[in-house]
């Protein structure tokens, strides 16, 4: 379940000269002792902000002190309640985006040859590396006998 967080915001005219309130909804039930509490701004309105679960919509309702009723005027929508002869407000959470995870791109580097050796200097080839074999030296060829005239 993924949740986004989300604001409320009561605006100044409507919390008037109220001090503290409730954001109460179906995200707790209505239950007065799980209610948000509202923080009151500089400005006079009030706010709060919860986390709930995305691609759901919520009724909810502000409950100020003196047990006052408020809706929030800028509501995404309102539903009429027949049993309690009241209006909900509504707020939808929108789905939240799924993020595509892409494989990391790798950048493929080309084999590193190695370092040629400057010309005139003396190279060593470490013990671990073949050596090319040796020339063959070169045996004298047999000496022939050489014949006499007499022994033919």
């Amino acid at each position: 379940m993924q949740t986004q967080k989300v604001k409320f915001v009561l605006a100044a005219d409507i919390v008037a000269n109220a001090s503290n309130g409730l954001l109460l909804g179906e995200f707790n039930n209505w239950d007065l002792e799980n209610g948000f509490s509202l923080k009151k701004a500089k400005d006079g309105s009030m706010t709060a902000t919860v986390d709930l679960e995305s691609g759901r919509s919520y009724q909810y309702r502000y409950l100020l002190e003196g047990g006052r009723w408020e809706n929030d005027q800028n509501a995404h929508g309102y539903s009429s309640v027949e049993a309690f002869d009241t209006v909900n407000c509504i707020v939808h959470v929108p789905a939240a985006a799924v993020k595509e995870s892409k494989p990391k791109a790798v950048k493929a580097e080309p084999a590193k040859a190695p370092k040629a050796k400057p010309a005139g200097k003396k190279v060593t080839v470490p013990a671990t590396e073949k050596k090319a074999p040796a020339k063959a030296e070169k045996k004298p060829a047999p000496k022939k006998k050489a014949v006499s005239k007499k022994e033919k």
